[in-house]
């Protein structure tokens, strides 16, 4: 990835009118992120933990970003730590 490359992927510009469009997407993609962990940890038989989710969440986040990312994460953690996959899908 070039700088510009970089530098655009970074413009947060716009995320308040994101937010307003669409105001549930983040909590999804939190969710979303904290099941694939979950199937993940399933998928390897190691035992899934709120720190080991937090922490990978950490590593996978911009340092700036990641004190305002870390309570939604939590609650992501909370909302879906006891998740199974439906054996249908």
């Amino acid at each position: 990835m070039d700088n510009n490359q970089f530098k655009r992927s970074q413009d947060f510009s716009n995320i308040e009118s994101n937010k307003a469009n669409s105001p549930n997407q983040s909590m999804e993609e939190y969710n979303k992120k904290a099941q694939e962990y979950l199937r993940e940890m399933r998928s390897r038989n190691e035992e899934a933990t709120r720190d080991g989710f937090l922490n990978t969440m950490k590593n996978a986040s911009p340092p700036d970003a990641w004190e305002n990312q870390h309570k939604a994460y939590d609650d992501a953690w909370e909302n879906n730590k006891n998740y199974q996959e439906d054996p249908e899908e």
